[in-house]
Formats: structure tokens, sequence, C-alpha cells
């Protein structure tokens, strides 16, 4: 496919005189803005995959996204009556005047723009190991921010079609500053294929007729993207813990930095007490497993947008925003995310720190937990000021980025009220006591343990519990005392 869709080259020279002859020509008045238009970007172009094990296939999501150029792209899709076709129009977004018209025959009915793009997948040889042809809907369940030129949440709907056959009418659109997936869901899209531990290119091309039809820039409308498949055995490129670096992409300039923010904008992060402790022998090692619960006492909900950064590695810089009334007004750098390639989304590393600590409180190990993807799973107190009674679905959700290594853009959001629970368990921050005499302990919960977050008290960033470690090796036991009167350890619906 490479061979014979590459776009033609003009020299630079020869754009520019035509351009500027052009103007010459034209009265500066009846210079018109040009039409909104899309183009074809990716996130990266290198992602490195894991095996598919027993099976050889893999799936990988190329990080292929559709963005808007020169507006916001907005489409007004219906018909008058059921006995008229189906139109489709493109429309200015503010004032809602038609643009261009798009052929019927383009359409896939109501879901969208049919044979919109070409995906071949090619091996070390050049030889295609899979190619589709793909429709493409602009609602995506979860699009993606490219930076925050544009608004913090999205004005177009999540879907395109329907189960009714009696739709009269639909809008599809992408904001300016927001990308849509090419593949469209993040958990069910993805490109799959039998594949050895080798390289492959992906190659995607948007339709010549869609470029034609959409004013498309051909340079534009190709991307390749080059695909590591690695043994499950390749460690994770979670590397620990990173202090916070100022923003390297200057783009992002929308909502200015604010290292000061008014205290009615900020979170309050409490750390509450271990729960749900037990102990159990594998492979001759003792663990100690145990529950988390961290939450955000307000008054602001805790917004965390991390966007794609230079860094050939997948990362992305961290910003928190400060709401007021639901909108940005300020924003600051406090770290990075980075992709997590044994759980295969995206972790935020500045969160949260856990320590197995002596009587004396001395620190005797820190967990290898070090990084979150954050979310609201439970809801601690929606009697606070603020309190979000409905998260999901909401302007605001938290996205942890199922599309891999090629994702643009991610937000993680825990609202007033709301805490998120974690469970330690072997490989996945549990605490190796095998060595550990018997005796008492304190588990150390800590939120914000670099000070990286803004918030609006540290005064609750810490909580101890209290514990007692006994038995023998193979055969540990931990005792909990109950906290402020209250037994966590009998009848827990949630432990390990």
């Amino acid at each position: 496919m490479a061979a014979k869709r590459r776009a033609p080259l003009v020299p630079l020279a020869l754009i520019t005189a035509l351009a500027a002859a052009g103007t010459l020509f034209v009265p500066a008045a009846a210079v018109a803005a040009p039409t909104p238009t899309i183009r074809l970007l990716t996130a990266t172009n290198r992602v490195m995959v894991q095996d598919g094990g027993r099976s050889h296939y893999v799936q990988v999501d190329p990080g292929a996204f559709v963005t808007p150029v020169g507006g916001a792209f907005e489409l007004r899709v219906g018909r008058p009556d059921y006995d008229t076709a189906i139109t489709v129009d493109q429309v200015d977004a503010d004032t809602g005047a038609t643009l261009r018209t798009i052929p019927n025959d383009m359409l896939q009915g109501w879901f969208g723009l049919r044979r919109f793009a070409e995906i071949e997948v090619l091996d070390r040889q050049d030889d295609s190991v899979m190619r589709q042809v793909i429709s493409f809907c602009p609602n995506n369940f979860l699009p993606e921010r490219l930076s925050d030129d544009g608004p913090l949440t999205p004005t177009y709907p999540y879907v395109c079609g329907g189960y009714s056959p009696f739709i009269k009418g639909q809008v599809w659109g992408i904001d300016e500053g927001w990308a849509a997936s090419l593949l469209g869901d993040p958990w069910g899209g993805g490109l799959y294929w039998r594949a050895d531990r080798h390289r492959y290119r992906i190659e995607i091309q948007i339709e010549p007729a869609w470029v034609d039809v959409l004013g498309i820039d051909p340079s534009q409308s190709y991307a390749q993207v080059h695909v590591k498949v690695v043994d499950r055995a390749t460690p994770s490129s979670t590397t620990g813990r990173q202090r916070p670096t100022g923003p390297t992409a200057t783009r992002f300039a929308a909502t200015p930095i604010d290292t000061n923010p008014d205290p009615a904008t900020l979170p309050d992060i409490v750390a509450t007490p271990a729960w749900g402790l037990r102990s159990y022998g594998r492979r001759g090692i003792d663990y100690l497993t145990f529950n988390a619960t961290e939450w955000n006492a307000g008054p602001g909900e805790m917004v965390i947008d991390g966007f794609r950064n230079d860094d050939p590695k997948p990362t992305m810089d961290a910003y928190q925003y400060f709401l007021q009334d639901g909108d940005p007004v300020g924003r600051a750098p406090i770290g990075q995310l980075v992709y997590d390639l044994d759980h295969q989304h995206w972790h935020f590393e500045q969160f949260a720190q856990y320590s197995l600590l002596d009587a004396d409180m001395n620190t005797m190990m820190v967990s290898d937990k070090n990084s979150w993807c954050l979310a609201p799973t439970d809801p601690m107190d929606l009697l606070a000021v603020n309190a979000d009674w409905r998260t999901f679905p909401q302007d605001l959700y938290t996205s942890c980025g199922s599309r891999q290594t090629g994702a643009l853009w991610i937000r993680e959001v825990l609202p007033v009220g709301w805490g998120d629970t974690y469970a330690q368990y072997q490989n996945a921050g549990a605490f190796d006591i095998t060595d550990l005499p018997n005796g008492w302990y304190y588990l150390r919960t800590q939120v914000n343990p670099l000070g990286a977050i803004y918030e609006g008290t540290s005064d609750n960033d810490i909580a101890d519990r209290l514990i007692r470690l006994r038995g023998t090796p193979g055969h540990r036991r931990v005792v909990v005392p109950p906290w402020h009167g209250i037994d966590t350890e009998h009848g827990c619906f949630f432990c390990p």
C-alpha cells in the first residue's frame, strides 16, 4: 500500500510562490477563512507490545486519530421525513451555516463515514499480514484531548447511530483541540494478527475519495507506525518515581500556569487506614496483602490531564487543573504519567506510597506499588461540600488509556466525596514478610508522598494501621485490632 499511496512532492518554493501570487489578485475583504477539515495523526510512530502467548496473536491499537484543522469539525445528518433519503452537511460549528454537502452514498447509514480509511500491516519482508478498509464515526465514546486549546470536556455525542430504525437526525463532530480514534472504542478497537517476536509496520491512509470531498491535505492523510513484538517477560516501562518537571510542550497554553491556586479550587486527598489484611504463603514466600482507599474531601475535584510529550518512551507530562464552576482557571505541572506494559494502561506516578514500619515507627520496607490509575470506586462522603452525586457518566470522566501505548492524552479524576480503592496482591504491592520476625508493626498509607499534588492540607495525608504478625513460615497470620472501634477484618466483602 505504501508505494501507491505516497503524497506527491511539490517544491516548497513553488507552493510559496503560488500562494503569494493568488493573494495579489484577491481583495483582502474577499478572502474567506478556509473551511474546517480534518487530518490524520498518530500518538507515536513506534509501539511495543507483548506477544500473544500460545495463541501467537497480538492486539495493537496503533494510536491513529482524526483531529480538526481550522476549527471544530461538525456534521449534521438527518432527514425531514421518513420518505426522504438521509443527507449530511458539514456546518459552521458557531453559526450552523452549511459549508459543504457530502454525497449520500459515502455514508454508512447512521453509523458514520463509509470506507473512510485503509489499514495494512506488513512484516519485515514487506509482505502483507493483514489489510482492512474501515468506516469512521467522528463521535467516539472516549475522545482524546490533543491540547487544552479546546474545551475542557467534549461537545459532541459519544456515538453514531442507534438501535431504532426511526432516527431522524444526528450531530457528528470533533471539537477543536480534541481527537477521535480512527478505530473507535478503545476496549474493543485494535488490530489483530498472528505475530512472531519481531518487527512490523502499520500503514494507515485516509481513502482518496474522502481526501477530495473534505479538502484534506494529502500529506496529512497518511501515517506509519512501527511495532515491536516482545516476549511477555519484558519488564514494564514503569521504572520508578520521578520528581515533578516543567512543561515540555509550549502548545498547551490556553489555560495559564498557576502555582498558587485559589484554595477553593483545591482537592483534599485523605489517606485512610489499610483494611482487609491477609497473609498467605506461595513458593516459599510469605506475603502480607491489604486494601487501601484514598479519597477526596474537597472542596475542589482532582483533575489530572496527561499530554503526550516528545519522549520516545511512552510518557506524558501531567498537569493538575483547577476548576471554578466547572471551567479551568489554572493548571500546574505535577509530574508524569507512564504506560505500564503489565497492566496495559497508563499510571500516574506521584499519588500514594505504602510502607511497613516496626513498632518504633522505623521504615522496614516500601511497597513496589508506585504508580496508579485513578478512578472513583467508592462513595466516601457524599455529604461533603461540592460532593459529586453522579460521577459517571458526567462531564469529567477517568480514562486510564486502554488503547495501549497509542494514547494522545489521559485524564484521571477523583471527584469530591469519592475514593479510589486498590488491593495490594502478590506482584501488585504486597509485602514480602518471609524474613520478618513476629511482633507488632504499622502499615502506613501515605498520599501525595512527594508533595507533587496541590491540595488544601497535608495534615491527613498519612494513616497508620497497627498490626501483629504471628505464626510460622508458610503459615503466617496477621492480627488487626479494630480502628476507632471499627472491625474491618470480619465480614469483609472485598478482601484479598
